[in-house]
């Protein structure tokens, strides 16, 4: 074998091991339990026509429930319910109330 050859072939080896080097690493799965935790936020400015919030718990098994609200720009109040528990994800329902007018309503 020449020596462009032998160069050659050194330059292939030492690119793949730069290359295999650098892949990432397996993720590594979490063996602690999910945290419980909980949150809510809300705002309201009937002024500025602003009103939104969310809230949202995790249990110890991993289970989600939470929502939001969003007043539209067109005066309907959009709300977002929604689960994510095991394989079925993100689970929404979501509804529409027209003519909404949630300033001062208990939430």
């Amino acid at each position: 074998m020449s020596s462009t050859k032998w160069i050659v072939c050194a330059l292939v080896i030492a690119s793949l091991s730069v290359r295999h080097t650098r892949a990432a690493p397996a993720p590594q799965e979490d063996a602690s339990p999910p945290m419980p935790y909980e949150y809510k936020y809300d705002v309201e400015d009937q002024e500025k026509s602003l009103y939104f919030g969310a809230n949202e718990s995790g249990d110890a098994q991993g289970k989600v429930i939470g929502g939001y609200k969003v007043l539209l720009p067109d005066g309907r109040l959009m709300t977002v319910e929604y689960t994510v528990e095991g394989e079925s994800g993100f689970v929404p329902k979501i509804s529409f109330e027209e003519n909404a007018n949630p300033f001062g309503k208990r939430k």
